[in-house]
């Protein structure tokens, strides 16, 4: 569900609305509407120059907007003529650099936003600080003297030290190598879970997204398209720009009736796997489309494609009818004659291809399947699957069937 329009839910700490700003000519965010309640973490998700960057720093008070309000923690902060400064918003600031002050301890980093604090309350505040972050023990040293997700650790203990109403993260990770990355994405979530502080974080990086957002906030030329959990935003994207920030898709041309749409790969089955259908075409995600093995008689036709949906064919091509899945029968001249299988089974009719390229991508391999129509399908497959460069195979959508009765 798109939730753009909804009215803001009891909570909400971060009330953003009708935000624009203007850089020259230049429309770098318009009529932009967030909303952030208490505790939840929000993702600014986009390409460059999208405008996420933009309404971070519009919230964090960096940027004067032109038009719009933002209030924090029930407060007004930017409007027509008002404009509170950084420092007196209750905010804090996590940059891809840390921005760590390379002269100043790890404790007199963290402890630095505490100054209205009084000696003993600062050093208590700073002390509970590198407890929570697990650096105790790294308190007198200095910053090149720690690691990557020691920095990482320290930005984030200074930005929390003052008990800010939100928390905002440009490109948090942006600097750490794949392996840190990864682990200090997990530790930042459960820092954030444990103290309960509302975060927005601008990012490029899908795996960022998904791995800190409980809603993720999809920028196109200063506008939020989409905003949702990721789930929800996976599986309904509103378009095909959203649909592809997941990962590679397959764009079908849609033939047929709209109750019995077709592309290439044959019927769209009940429950297909796809990333986006609408009108005339259909995205199809590399674990929605189903491969086995593919012609090997001198014709081309299909001769044991185990797995297969088993179809009869009407000597002119025309599909007469379905019969279910293990095994099909082609004739030399390559068309699919007849099959016997389980009935009930999920499946549709396929189309024959050569597997072009195939990479492991860690859970399996991933192949790129040229069509004898030109057309290119990249689909997933297991490990062990046996699919090569230059083999023939059979791809066809790949349905879920419906739940077991009772």
């Amino acid at each position: 569900m798109n939730t753009l329009n909804t009215p803001p839910l009891p909570g909400v700490v971060v009330r953003a609305q009708n935000v624009s700003k203007r850089h020259g000519s230049t429309e770098a965010i318009a009529d932009m509407t967030l909303h952030v309640r208490s505790g939840e973490i929000v993702a600014l998700l986009g390409p460059s120059g999208c405008g996420k960057s933009t309404f971070l720093a519009s919230i964090a008070g960096l940027v004067r907007i032109d038009g719009g309000t933002i209030d924090l923690g029930g407060r007004p902060v930017s409007g027509p003529g008002l404009h509170v400064a950084p420092q007196d918003r209750r905010v804090g600031l996590v940059f891809q650099d840390h921005a760590l002050f390379p002269h100043k301890t790890v404790a007199e980093n963290v402890g630095f936003g505490l100054h209205a604090m009084g000696r003993t309350d600062r050093r208590s505040r700073t002390a509970q600080m590198l407890e929570l972050v697990q650096l105790t023990d790294k308190g007198q040293r200095y910053p090149h003297e720690l690691s990557g997700g020691e920095s990482q650790r320290v930005a984030l203990a200074r930005a929390l030290a003052p008990s800010p109403d939100v928390l905002l993260l440009d490109e948090p990770f942006a600097s750490l190598d794949p392996t840190l990355r990864s682990e200090v994405r997990d530790e930042v979530r459960a820092l954030l879970r444990s103290v309960g502080t509302a975060a927005v974080m601008v990012s490029h990086d899908i795996e960022d997204a998904l791995a800190l957002g409980d809603r993720l906030a999809v920028l196109r030329a200063g506008r939020i398209v989409q905003i949702d959990a990721p789930d929800v935003i996976h599986r309904c994207p509103v378009d095909e720009h959203v649909a592809r920030i997941f990962g590679p898709v397959t764009a079908l041309a849609v033939t047929g009736p709209e109750e019995a749409p077709v592309t290439v790969l044959g019927p769209v089955a009940p429950g297909a796997v796809l990333a986006w259908a609408s009108g005339r075409v259909a995205l199809v995600r590399p674990h929605g489309v189903d491969v086995s093995a593919g012609p090997s008689s001198p014709g081309g036709g299909v001769v044991g494609a185990v797995g297969a949906v088993g179809v009869v064919r009407s000597p002119g091509g025309g599909v007469v009818g379905a019969v279910g899945t293990v095994g099909v029968v082609g004739s030399p001249g390559g068309g699919v004659v007849g099959a016997v299988g389980a009935v009930g089974t999920f499946g549709v009719v396929g189309a024959v291809g050569t597997v072009r390229d195939r990479q492991f991508v860690g859970h399996g391999f991933r192949l790129v399947i040229a069509l004898e129509d030109g057309v290119e399908i990249v689909a997933d497959v297991a490990s062990d699957a046996p699919y090569g460069g230059g083999e023939r195979v059979v791809v066809r959508h790949r349905a879920t069937p419906p739940p077991a009765d009772g």
